[in-house]
């Protein structure tokens, strides 16, 4: 039962609010119909049979009152006759006439075995029904010699002479019942299909302006403009209309307003994007340009400071021994500034030329194991500035197809950054080649990084420590580059760190070397690692 009513409920949602009524309204009028035609063709037979054992037992009385000269005479035959006159009336199937005592006294012939064990008594007094099976309705009167008019009969005395009954048939009365089921039948379904035309009409006629109201919306939602419902129907859906077609004038007005501060706001953006994109290219073409004009002269002072120091030690036997050692070591330390500044001036330069899209990547075989000696003979001198421990790890293919000198601006900013802010700690360089990626990993005991700052060490100039009284010092321009390249190689630049623990840097770049990003996971550890 729960799956019927779920069934009827989904067969009734999707369809029209129309369709719903017209459903609704059709089952419930052959509903009506059937149940008038029921209880009419019902009331109609209960009347019917009711007239009819009426009429029945009448005739039967008549009957025994026109057999009274049959009992009277006594006549064996002539009651048979009479049984036989009877049997041949309309509607009967059989007659017999019994005796005072209520027993048989003749039947009509061909009539088969007379039915006994009436139980009502009724019928031995005046007319009534003695009883009735599936097919006959059974009466009885009682016969009495005063009833004839006869001249033979005793004045002032009713005698019983006997008993007639008659087998009635129940045939016409139930041919007569469905011939009025079939009618009322017929009237009700007529009138049912009358009233449910008039319906529809009516239904039509109220469910018109929701059709359009809904056809309305749908162009609206298809993006079609300036709409309006029809203001028509019943005063309810004329309401609706009416407070829709305000509505659309309304989100018109408010349409129109938003795309004038949405084609104002887009003018605004697209000249403060014009604006941001002419600064940032003033902007690099005036780094490109100063620190171009700084590095000239200062690779000049280079110069001079290293031919300086050559010559210096020409002139050791003939100048005081603290005079020579104060200018060697002011000439030392004025080369390792020009140096560290001649640095600042490239990396300046570097991230300038990044930015501008003006760097190409140039693939060529690189031995790893060189490239990283050579990088690490370099660095090796901070680490051990700041006694760190500086381990390197080797994996996987000793040549892979890569621009060198890209990976060695990779290695060694991600080195120089860790020795920098690690003190008496360790650093660790892994390198592990596979033939689809080459993955660098540098971890450290240093300082560690806040987890709100993780995102901002990759922008130029940004240091986790930006105040005037920092301990470390640089531009804030080394993980800048080093992801801008990582990116120009098509790969990745990640960092995890936990402040004061340390922090992990792992670049993936997937093999062959391509522009776009690639994260590389599927490279898998190789078996055999060799420690450097």
């Amino acid at each position: 039962m729960v799956n019927q009513r779920k069934l009827l409920k989904q067969g009734f949602v999707p369809g029209s609010f129309h369709r719903q009524l017209t459903v609704v309204s059709s089952v419930g009028l052959l509903a009506l119909a059937l149940a008038i035609s029921l209880v009419s063709s019902g009331l109609l037979a209960w009347r019917l049979e009711g007239l009819a054992l009426t009429h029945l037992g009448e005739l039967t009385g008549q009957f025994a009152r026109e057999s009274a000269f049959v009992f009277l005479a006594g006549s064996r035959d002539s009651a048979r006759e009479r049984a036989a006159q009877l049997a041949v009336f309309p509607g009967v199937r059989q007659a017999a006439l019994l005796k005072p005592d209520a027993k048989v006294w003749v039947t009509s012939t061909d009539s088969g075995p007379w039915p006994g064990g009436f139980t009502s008594r009724e019928w031995q007094a005046h007319p009534a029904l003695a009883g009735e099976d599936v097919a006959y309705w059974f009466f009885a009167a009682p016969v009495r010699s005063g009833t004839t008019g006869s001249p033979l009969a005793v004045p002032g005395e009713a005698q019983l002479l006997g008993y007639v009954v008659v087998a009635w048939r129940k045939a016409p009365l139930a041919q007569l019942r469905s011939w009025l089921f079939g009618l009322n039948g017929s009237i009700a379904l007529v009138l049912a299909v009358g009233i449910f035309m008039a319906l529809h009409a009516f239904l039509h006629r109220l469910t018109e302006p929701l059709n359009s109201l809904a056809g309305v919306m749908q162009r609206m939602q298809a993006g079609e403009t300036h709409v309006r419902a029809s203001v028509a129907g019943p005063a309810e859906i004329r309401d609706i209309g009416q407070v829709f077609n305000r509505l659309m004038e309304q989100l018109e007005q408010h349409r129109i307003v938003l795309e004038s501060a949405v084609t104002i706001r887009t003018q605004e953006l697209r000249e403060a994007r014009d604006a941001a994109l002419t600064a940032t290219r003033y902007k690099s073409e005036f780094m490109a340009a100063m620190t171009h004009e700084m590095r000239t002269p200062l690779q000049s002072i280079i110069g001079y400071i290293q031919t300086s120091r050559k010559e210096l030690r020409f002139l050791k036997e003939d100048v005081d021994p603290e005079t020579f050692d104060n200018l060697t070591d002011y000439l030392r330390v004025a080369l390792k500034a020009s140096d560290e500044l001649l640095l600042r001036i490239n990396q300046v330069l570097e991230l300038a030329a990044l930015e501008a899209g003006k760097r190409e990547v140039v693939l060529a075989p690189v031995d790893l194991a060189v490239v990283l000696d050579q990088i690490i003979s370099i660095v090796k001198p901070l680490a051990e500035s700041n006694r760190n421990r500086l381990d390197v790890i080797r994996q996987g293919l000793p040549r892979v197809e890569m621009d060198e000198d890209k990976l060695r601006q990779i290695v060694r900013n991600l080195l120089d950054n860790a020795c920098k802010f690690t003190h008496d700690g360790a650093v660790r360089l892994q390198v592990r080649g596979t033939t689809d990626m080459l993955l660098i990993e540098v971890v450290d005991s240093g300082i560690g990084i806040p987890e709100n700052q993780l995102q901002a060490i990759f922008e130029p100039f940004r240091q986790v420590d930006m105040s005037d009284t920092r301990r470390h010092g640089g531009t804030g321009l080394g993980l800048a580059i080093t992801k801008n390249v990582c990116q120009l190689l098509g790969g990745t630049l990640t960092v995890e760190s936990t402040l004061g623990r340390g922090s992990r840097f792992r670049v993936r770049v997937p093999l062959p070397v391509r522009s776009a990003v690639s994260d590389g996971s599927g490279a898998r550890e190789p078996p055999d690692a060799a420690v450097m």
